[in-house]
């Protein structure tokens, strides 16, 4: 878990490879004395319900079409599967597919990368606001 305590390093987090990175992303957790709880755990969920993310629907997708669209070529060019050119065709498929795959689920990850670090940014913006209202209403 990364414990960010103040607002600066709430803009650093984007290029923390642990919090946002293409492997397994840690958790965050807002810890900075100067806000109220109730909005830094709003804050805090905002920025956490995207760490859980980890491109399987994107490689799955991927995956599913490249693989559809391949056996549909190679349906429609050989009258009989059990021929070795087929057989071939259909391993070329397969590979193309999970190369597909795994293309999906970097062009997710680095989707939800980019959200991550626009929500940084959002909160930021959000949480500077929250400390500075109770200023202007002062004077």
């Amino acid at each position: 878990m990364r414990v960010v305590n103040t607002l600066d390093e709430l803009l650093a987090l984007p290029s923390d490879r642990y919090v946002n990175g293409f492997r397994k992303r840690v958790p965050v957790r807002l810890e900075i004395p100067a806000l109220t709880k109730p909005v830094l755990v709003r804050a805090q969920f905002a920025l956490n319900e995207l760490q859980e993310r980890c491109g399987v629907a994107g490689a799955a997708g991927c995956m599913f079409v490249a693989l559809v669209l391949g056996v549909i070529q190679v349906f429609g060019r050989h009258a009989s599967l059990l021929t070795w050119n087929a057989a071939v065709e259909l391993a070329i498929v397969l590979g193309v597919s999970l190369a597909a795959g795994a293309a999906g689920k970097y062009l997710a990850l680095a989707i939800t990368r980019w959200q991550f670090a626009h929500r940084c940014r959002a909160q930021y913006r959000r949480l500077s606001a929250t400390l500075e209202a109770p200023d202007a209403l002062a004077s």
